[in-house]
């Protein structure tokens, strides 16, 4: 089925926390979900609390056919990195190896960080982009670049506006993006508001759907909107 590439140029919006909730979500409703990394930190294990020794990640995946592969929770399991510098002979086996993968999971979520030279391979490959981003001028103009450089702008099918804390200049940019978005297909999901909570969750290694606590209904509401963007052929 599809492979989804949760993408921005910009670090620190929220890529690898939606990554983890969208996936986990996928997982949730009974479809084998595998999440790959782009990034030699593996900010998923942390979110959930996960140590586990890393012998052959993604490298040893795409090289020889096997790795490391770590179940995070029912349905959904995670492939690490090693290292952020990848040979050519890499770089031309990676498509291969995520469309192996395509054929033994439901859904292929790629949590990618803005690293020279396999950015590229993860967007070509990618069936679906997905974009978090925050609501200040230079995250949304760096969004409007991506949207422009992007190959294939049919990809691109849902921008989520991430941490958002109600500000005016941040309703003046959620309204530019809006009527920017205004004549396309892409899907702008409701803003996930900057909320304790969250972070309360992080701290217990828990994702949104593992979580009761008042408030948190809205969170999962907006991220289920995304999920029914993913889902729908």
């Amino acid at each position: 089925m599809s492979k989804v590439l949760i993408k921005n140029n910009k670090g620190g919006v929220g890529k690898s926390w939606l990554t983890l909730q969208l996936s986990s979500g996928l997982a949730k409703i009974g479809y084998k979900v595998l999440v790959v990394t782009s990034d030699s930190q593996n900010d998923i294990l942390g979110f959930l609390g996960i140590e586990a020794p890393i012998k052959g990640g993604l490298e040893n995946w795409v090289n020889k056919g096997e790795g490391d592969l770590i179940r995070l929770r029912d349905n959904l399991f995670y492939i690490p990195l090693i290292t952020n510098i990848f040979s050519k002979q890499f770089k031309e086996k990676l498509k291969d190896r995520l469309n192996k993968f395509s054929k033994e999971y439901d859904y292929i979520l790629i949590d990618a960080v803005p690293v020279m030279g396999i950015d590229k391979e993860f967007e070509e490959v990618a069936d679906k982009i997905i974009i978090p981003t925050f609501m200040d001028n230079v995250t949304c103009n760096g969004v409007e670049k991506m949207i422009d450089n992007i190959a294939d702008i049919n990809k691109i099918k849902a921008i989520v506006p991430n941490r958002f804390l109600g500000s005016k200049d941040e309703k003046i940019m959620l309204e530019h993006l809006k009527n920017m978005l205004l004549t396309s297909n892409i899907f702008l999901s409701n803003p996930i508001k900057h909320k304790a909570i969250v972070t309360g969750l992080n701290s217990k290694y828990k994702t949104i759907w593992e979580s009761k606590a008042k408030g948190i209904n809205e969170i999962q509401e907006t991220i289920g909107s995304v999920l029914e963007v993913i889902l729908h052929e």
